[in-house]
């Protein structure tokens, strides 16, 4: 017999009873509470990863980080690159030489700020004088205890002697944080289940930089010779704070991205303009023409008064004079401090050339014109209080009469000599060292007039600041070079090395008169001896 297949028949439904229902809410309250529990751990998984990962940087802030500090001339954020180089042009048109410095430690009075402010001076000074080789620099050791010391041991160490001639000191003096400070704050929050806030603050620090130059033979500030300087240090920053509770598992995470202007390139900025200024202000340059700006800034004016009004009552003013309208071609004497005719024509040919008149009076507005103007183009022949020098082929220099004398000295003097002329002349000395190697003695640190006058002879040392002492041999050979015009600012580089400094390129005097003479364009009067 066949059965016929059908569709299953479907249950009955069935009732309920009370335990099996009970069962039944049990298990979806427990799936309901597992799956809060998981979007819970989710939830803190985020927010743990959340706060290990930092806000991305903005990309100005990137930018602005990587760059120097630029724009228009501040003490605290301008390149000094051509500032440097436009002062070692400066040296050079003004005929700066020899200007030698001891360097002492530039130490941070304050105790926060981490820099070789001393290195950055070292490297400033050393920008300034690349081609004009103006200025030398001798560095202060930690080793010396004061600058007494140091310059003993100075004068043990040099051939001849010599101690700089100035002492450079200063000291990182204030550094004032949070001088102004700007916060701003916000927040919201879930109840209890979950609050966050973020701010953003900025704020303001004050740092100051003081040097001074010193005279070394008398260990005394110079008046005036200062630079101070103070500079803004910005810092600012973005922050966000969230905290999270979940049953009794609480976290709390923050993250912040802060931007802050280098302590140490504000520093290297107030170190470069400080050299500028310090050295501008030692040797009477217009050094602002370097840094963008000239004497009609009010500040600069009152320095230019002050200059002026200073160096008239020093009795420097009438040397000053003698000594650039020289180097401008415009005189031709001694820059002894005495007022002279040829002078006098020196000075009213110049405010002349000027568009200044032709009245023969130094005063302030001649002075600032001096010093800002360009130089105008030299006469033909400059004023001096001599006869005119004959033709260039005529043999001037065999009327220059030169002679070289032994001079008796103290008994810790070391040995000395006298250079006498027949007529006026320019006269550079050359002395050798134990070692063979030939330095220039005269003119020098202590004295930068090469003019010798034939009533008044030059003695050597004499009252400056070095000795002759003789080595093993128990001699010193020297010998000087006389010419009827200064002819340093033409001299090869050959010559063109600091007073004291060993002349590598050149064998004997000999080779010292063949150079002069090629720049002179006529022979050179020259004397030598041995001095025992």
């Amino acid at each position: 017999m066949t059965k016929r297949s059908g569709p299953l028949p479907a249950a009955k439904p069935r009732s309920s009873s009370p335990a099996t229902s009970s069962r039944r809410a049990t298990t979806a309250a427990k799936q309901h509470t597992t799956t809060m529990t998981q979007s819970r751990l989710v939830l803190l998984a985020t927010l743990v990863v959340t706060a290990c990962a930092p806000l991305p940087p903005k990309a100005a802030d990137a930018q602005t980080a990587l760059k120097s500090p630029t724009g228009a001339l501040q003490r605290n954020v301008t390149n000094f690159s051509d500032t440097m180089r436009c002062m070692d042009k400066l040296y050079i048109d003004y005929a700066v030489r020899d200007v030698s410095v001891v360097l002492e430690d530039l130490s941070d009075a304050t105790k926060k700020v981490s820099a070789g402010t001393r290195d950055m001076m070292m490297s400033a000074i050393s920008e300034q004088s690349r081609r004009s080789r103006a200025i030398e620099v001798i560095v202060f050791g930690q080793d010396a205890n004061n600058a007494v010391a140091f310059m003993a041991n100075a004068q043990k160490r040099s051939a001849f002697a010599v101690v700089p001639r100035f002492n450079l000191r200063g000291s990182i003096s204030q550094l004032d944080e949070g001088v102004i400070k700007r916060q701003t704050d916000g927040g919201f929050s879930f109840g209890s289940l979950f609050g966050a806030g973020a701010s953003t603050s900025k704020q303001f620090n004050v740092m100051g930089l003081d040097v001074a130059m010193a005279d070394t033979a008398r260990l005394s500030l110079i008046p005036g010779v200062v630079s101070k300087n103070l500079t803004t240090i910005t810092k600012e920053g973005d922050a966000l704070d969230a905290q999270a509770t979940f049953t009794k598992v609480g976290i709390n995470f923050s993250t912040s991205l802060q931007r802050s202007d280098g302590t140490a390139q504000a520093l290297r900025n107030m170190v470069e303009l400080s050299s500028v200024e310090l050295f501008g202000r030692l040797l009477k340059l217009p050094y602002w023409s370097c840094l963008n700006t000239d004497a009609r800034n009010p500040e600069i004016a009152n320095e230019i008064e002050d200059w002026f009004i200073g160096m008239e009552r020093g009795g420097e003013l009438t040397a000053y004079f003698q000594t650039q309208l020289r180097n401008r071609g415009y005189f031709d004497g001694p820059a002894n401090g005495n007022v002279t005719p040829a002078l006098l024509q020196a000075v009213s040919a110049y405010r002349s050339a000027t568009g200044m008149g032709d009245k023969a009076l130094v005063d302030l507005p001649f002075f600032t014109r001096f010093l800002s103007s360009p130089f105008p183009p030299p006469p033909a022949q400059p004023f001096r209080d001599v006869a005119a020098a004959p033709p260039a082929a005529s043999p001037e220099a065999a009327r220059i009469g030169l002679k070289i004398a032994p001079a008796p000295g103290g008994a810790n003097e070391g040995l000395s000599f006298a250079v006498q002329t027949t007529a006026p002349a320019y006269v550079y000395c050359y002395a050798q060292t134990a070692g063979g190697k030939l330095q220039r003695i005269f003119p020098n640190r202590f004295v930068d007039d090469p003019m010798v006058e034939p009533t008044k002879p030059l003695l050597l040392p004499g009252q400056q600041g070095f000795k002759l002492l003789p080595g093993e041999s128990g001699s010193v050979p020297v010998a000087c070079f006389a010419a009827p015009r200064e002819i340093y600012k033409d001299i090869p580089a050959a010559l063109r090395w600091g007073d004291f400094q060993d002349l590598n390129a050149i064998g004997g005097f000999g080779d010292i008169q063949k150079l002069l003479e090629s720049v002179a364009k006529e022979s050179v009067a020259s004397a030598n001896a041995v001095l025992k």
